[in-house]
């Protein structure tokens, strides 16, 4: 008998876009090696099936629903646990870096007898929240969808802005870039994810913090979302999963889960403190108890579970800051304050000093930071495939540099906050750009 929602007959095939995998393959084993020196340190992104950014499609392809974008997970990540999938909830872990799952292992024995998928896929280049976000709710890569960082160049409105507060840096005005006539539905430059699976009628639950449910970033995020579910506690978002899930069994669904509080005190505190491993039990012990323990037959039947992160942190000591406002000569060749991410500067060269700036920073830094011009990096493919954003090259600046070991590119405003952020990511050491990608067939 059939159930009211369940599918009983397969859609067509994914349908097939842009490069194939062995295309992209060929793509970034071609561009990554042969046009960029990469530090041995370093771990680009794997657009091609290995990072967050092919997460969309795989979730289309265990939904047997078309999708335009980058190519699902390679099959072994995801075609384990592909029979009868009907709903799929993904628990994004901000921070959850592959480095710090190992080391919490021991203390959440009982994931590890679960699992039927675990893998070891990268982040999105740069490795940040708003980047890396994009791209797990569009499907596209960060040089595709426009969201290539933190604070970006709007030269129209002529400021420097965050893209958390969608203000400007100088000081806290939030959303005052929407009173400038930047609407947050129209900023990332390809379809919603959520839009797309509502087309074949199969809703999206959006659940992260209650203060930012409805923020301009979430805007951005969440279009064609069904419902956003604010949360206060982890607790909380597991309660309210569970019930969401036993009110619509049943039913077509992808439910997409963020948590943030790792992140939070890898920034005051560092990644190697002993609140985060603290945190990571805490946070998947309540997974266990509050929502896979309690969940009912009836609503596991279907059900998939992922977990993941969106990057992963290193320590950010104080001996390991470039003040730009120290550093007379690269200052005087900067045209204003750079963009992107301490770990991720986007730098804009005064006119004439494109050149000189890049050979400078090459000189002077060669053990704390990779340069090259920006529109490289964009050739290279280190942000993804084209087809590119429009505007993509010119929130890029002239010069992308990153950061090696801890160094943070900083201003003395920066440097000079009360409390110092203990740990960054942004940068593409291993520790910033491998995460985990954990599956669970809940039927199993």
């Amino acid at each position: 008998m059939a159930v009211a929602g369940l599918r009983t007959s397969p859609l067509p095939p994914t349908k097939k876009v842009g490069m194939n995998i062995p295309d992209l393959f060929c793509f970034f084993e071609h561009n990554f090696m042969k046009t960029t020196n990469l530090p041995g340190e370093f771990i680009p992104p794997d657009y091609f099936g290995g990072s967050i950014a092919n997460i969309p499609a795989t979730i289309a392809s265990l939904l047997q629903i078309p999708f335009d974008g980058l190519p699902p997970l390679l099959e072994p990540m995801w075609l384990p646990i592909s029979d009868q999938v009907e709903r799929i909830v993904v628990l994004l872990v901000d921070s959850l870096g592959w480095d710090m799952y190992q080391q919490s292992k021991t203390d959440i024995g009982w994931l590890s007898s679960r699992l039927e998928i675990e893998a070891k896929i990268t982040s999105v280049f740069p490795s940040t929240t708003v980047a890396a976000l994009s791209s797990m709710w569009t499907g596209y890569a960060p040089a595709q969808h426009g969201m290539v960082g933190l604070r970006l160049f709007f030269p129209r409105e002529a400021t420097l802005a965050s893209m958390l507060r969608f203000s400007p840096t100088f000081a806290s005005f939030p959303n005052s870039l929407i009173d400038a006539g930047i609407k947050p539905e129209a900023f990332l430059q390809v379809p919603g994810f959520a839009q797309s699976l509502a087309t074949y009628g199969i809703k999206t639950h959006s659940f992260k913090g209650y203060g930012i449910a409805y923020s301009a970033l979430s805007r951005m995020l969440d279009r064609g979302v069904f419902e956003t579910h604010g949360i206060v506690t982890a607790a909380d978002l597991f309660v309210q999963l569970r019930d969401l899930l036993e009110e619509t069994t049943g039913q077509l669904l992808y439910v997409n889960a963020y948590w943030p509080a790792i992140d939070t005190i890898c920034h005051a505190y560092g990644p190697r403190h002993p609140s985060v491993g603290a945190e990571i039990m805490v946070t998947l012990n309540l997974l266990k108890t509050e929502f896979l323990d309690r969940l009912s037959p009836k609503a596991k039947k279907g059900t998939v579970l992922f977990i993941t992160g969106d990057h992963g942190h290193v320590e950010a000591p104080v001996d390991q800051i470039i003040n730009v406002d120290e550093e007379p000569t690269l200052n005087e060749m900067l045209l204003m304050r750079p963009a992107g991410e301490p770990r991720t500067p986007y730098l804009y060269a005064r006119q004439g000093c494109q050149k000189s700036l890049l050979n400078y920073l090459k000189e002077e830094y060669p053990d704390k930071l990779m340069a090259m011009p920006s529109v490289q990096a964009l050739t290279s493919g280190l942000l993804g495939p084209k087809p590119h954003a429009p505007d993509i090259a010119q929130r890029l600046g002239d010069v992308l540099a990153t950061m090696r070991q801890g160094y943070n590119l900083l201003t003395r405003q920066e440097v000079e906050v009360p409390k110092l952020m203990k740990g960054r990511h942004g940068g593409m050491t291993a520790a910033e750009m491998e995460v985990p990608w954990l599956g669970i067939h809940l039927n199993s």
